[in-house]
């Protein structure tokens, strides 16, 4: 379709006249009169310069209206109210500020370019977290990890995390081996960094877990597998605080009034939970991909490694037969030789000797 076909709908011609008429104050952008208009289209095609932006611009000088872009907006001033303030802070950590926005305005149809969301998202900048959140107790900033660095402080590690670890007093070259493989995993700057990014001891100790249950037992991985390995453990940490979120969310929408105003608030909550979730079942699949991609790759490296070793082994097995064979020849000819040697003597006696044993030379050595 070329853009001279695209016309904005009537539905959405009238989307953008009433938000046009009840925002005169502070006119929408260009950006948000096309997501109106043409709800279901990709975000990068809500841009001005689209064939989505140009119907609309096109629309707009029908009707003698002229939409600034969002940059050029000029924002009205909103100010938070301390009620406002508390309810930022008991939920900054469990929701984002749009979905804080859509609670507090009552206004589920606000997106990240409105001026309410970014009155929110400023003063969570600003702002250092004064009630640290139960389900997540904060640790000091100056927290530095401790990497294990000998073999006993490994295995504590390991035990900490997996029901049936290592027995330290029946230790064998296997588990040190991979023992000593995971204290090298663990010192790699990519897990250190991994490490220093949480902000929690929960985060920290999900994260680490999640590691050590999956590379304790593999001595054989490669520095790709471990910074997957990496990856794969902080989608575990992901998917642990979206669940979070959508409980919180949960509990906000069980204690919503049931008036008409709660009920726009739910609206809003519900919105988010649905979204909270499609983010949490993406990031299981993530995982799931990632786990199956990591067997698979382990998997066929260590059968190869099978087929080379049964090579050498078959290789050291020809040559043993064949040492075998050489040593029976040999001894067949020393023994051989040695009734060589016996005939030898034989000869050297009287031929009447020789004839009353009734053999010759020939006969002894080739029957």
């Amino acid at each position: 379709m070329s853009e001279e076909e695209i016309i904005v709908p009537e539905e959405g011609q009238q989307k953008i006249i009433d938000e046009w008429n009840s925002r005169k104050e502070n006119p929408p952008s260009l950006k948000e009169l096309v997501a109106l208009a043409f709800p279901h289209i990709d975000e990068y095609l809500q841009d001005g310069r689209s064939k989505y932006g140009k119907a609309v611009k096109k629309f707009l000088t029908s009707r003698d209206i002229k939409a600034k872009a969002a940059h050029e907006q000029k924002g009205r001033e909103i100010k938070l109210s301390e009620e406002d303030i508390k309810f930022l802070e008991n939920n900054r950590y469990m929701m984002n500020a749009l979905e804080m926005a859509k609670v507090l305005f009552k206004d589920e149809s606000l997106t990240n370019l409105h001026q309410e969301v970014r009155v929110i998202t400023e003063y969570l900048k600003s702002t250092s977290p004064t009630n640290a959140q139960e389900e997540v107790p904060q640790r000091n900033s100056d927290f530095e990890y401790k990497v294990p660095k000998t073999q006993y402080a490994a295995i504590q590690k390991v035990n900490r995390y997996v029901l049936e670890g290592i027995n330290k007093d029946k230790i064998t070259t296997k588990d040190k081996k991979n023992i000593d493989s995971l204290i090298a995993y663990l010192h790699t700057y990519r897990f250190l960094h991994q490490m220093g990014s949480y902000t929690n001891d929960v985060d920290r100790d999900l994260f680490e877990s999640s590691f050590v249950r999956y590379t304790h037992d593999k001595s054989d991985l490669t520095q790709e597998e471990v910074d997957q390995y990496i990856v794969l453990s902080s989608e575990v940490v992901i998917a642990s605080n979206i669940q979070r979120r959508v409980e919180h969310l949960q509990r906000l929408l069980d204690n919503a009034a049931d008036d008409s105003e709660g009920r726009r608030i739910s609206m809003g909550l519900v919105e988010s939970i649905n979204t909270a979730q499609n983010e949490y079942h993406q990031s299981v699949n993530r995982q799931n991909k990632l786990l199956s991609d990591l067997k698979e790759k382990r998997s066929d490296r260590l059968k190869n490694q099978i087929k080379e070793n049964a090579s050498i082994i078959n290789l050291v097995q020809l040559w043993k037969e064949e040492e075998s064979r050489q040593k029976l020849i040999k001894l067949a000819e020393l023994r051989k030789k040695s009734i060589k040697d016996e005939v030898e003597k034989l000869s050297t006696m009287d031929e009447v000797k020789a004839r009353i044993m009734g053999i010759t030379e020939d006969e002894v050595l080739n029957g």
